[in-house]
């Protein structure tokens, strides 16, 4: 996957979404969430980078990582790839935003907590990574 770099969010700090594609079902360990069963489809993963947005990008782009976030447990399965980045202006707790549009796009939260470590809206959110169906993804 290419990124066009000069679609980022000035001053390399905002929030993104990730358009993911997972190929086939996949069970794994994720950290402290424990084990995780993915159904194939497509995901919306958000996030925010207060500094180093590119290098974020890039980072979740590559399969071989140490894996630190929920997300990295994720991508680096061969099963899982990133189809699409978007990125906006935005605060650290924007990426929220994103997340309610892509529930209100007809996504669902298969993993509680996923991706939410640090979010305030927990309740709200459920998660930050959001199933889309197994067809075609759309995020609002």
């Amino acid at each position: 996957m290419t990124v066009t770099w000069d679609t980022f969010a000035d001053g390399d700090a905002g929030v993104y979404r990730l358009l993911i594609e997972v190929v086939r079902p996949v069970c794994l360990q994720v950290g402290a969430l424990g084990e995780c069963a993915f159904p194939a489809g497509r995901y919306v993963y958000c996030g925010s980078a207060q500094r180093n947005l590119q290098a974020r990008i890039t980072r979740h782009c590559r399969k071989r990582k140490n894996r630190y976030w929920h997300i990295d447990y994720l991508l680096a399965h061969p099963a899982a790839r990133v189809i699409a980045v978007e990125t906006f202006p935005g605060g650290k707790h924007d990426e929220c935003d994103l997340v309610a549009r892509a529930r209100r796009a007809g996504g669902r939260v298969l993993i509680p907590g996923f991706g939410a470590g640090d979010c305030p809206t927990k309740r709200t959110c459920g998660a930050h990574l959001i199933w889309m169906g197994e067809g075609p993804a759309t995020t609002a």
